[in-house]
């Protein structure tokens, strides 16, 4: 399974597998309009041999939605359109939080980076953290992911 943090610049691309618990950064895809985002992550999913992508949703910190919400909404009901023949799950998970706690991860790095370097780090981290925040929820409701 992959999973997403969908940004207005960048996508930060995760994968990983139920039964291992962890997920492993695989980068970002610049964002260049849905017509081109949803094919970059159909193919990422196939890369990875994925059967569901979780898409990060950005609530507010008191469960609220905001205009960043909707829109990453509107780009998984995208995506789960092209995905549905593929038999590929799109769900969505809480992401609260995730970008602070990557941002930390991430900040506390050595190594110099270009600015678009960092962001695109920082995206893959939040979808990392997507992902296991995803796993771990699903292992201990006992529940089957893909």
């Amino acid at each position: 399974m992959i999973a997403l943090d969908v940004g207005d610049a960048r996508i930060g691309v995760a994968a990983g597998e139920l039964g291992s618990r962890f997920a492993f950064g695989r980068g970002a895809i610049e964002r260049r309009g849905t017509r081109h985002d949803v094919p970059a992550v159909l193919e990422a999913a196939a890369r990875e041999g994925a059967a569901t992508v979780v898409v990060g949703l950005p609530l507010r910190l008191d469960g609220s939605e905001s205009p960043q919400t909707q829109r990453v909404r509107a780009f998984a009901e995208a995506l789960a359109a092209a995905a549905a023949g593929r038999g590929l799950a799109v769900v969505l998970e809480d992401e609260r939080l995730t970008t602070r706690i990557a941002q930390r991860q991430v900040g506390g790095s050595a190594l110099p980076r270009t600015r678009r370097q960092e962001k695109g780090r920082l995206d893959e981290a939040a979808a990392v953290l997507i992902l296991e925040s995803y796993l771990e929820r699903t292992l201990a409701s006992g529940g089957d992911a893909g």
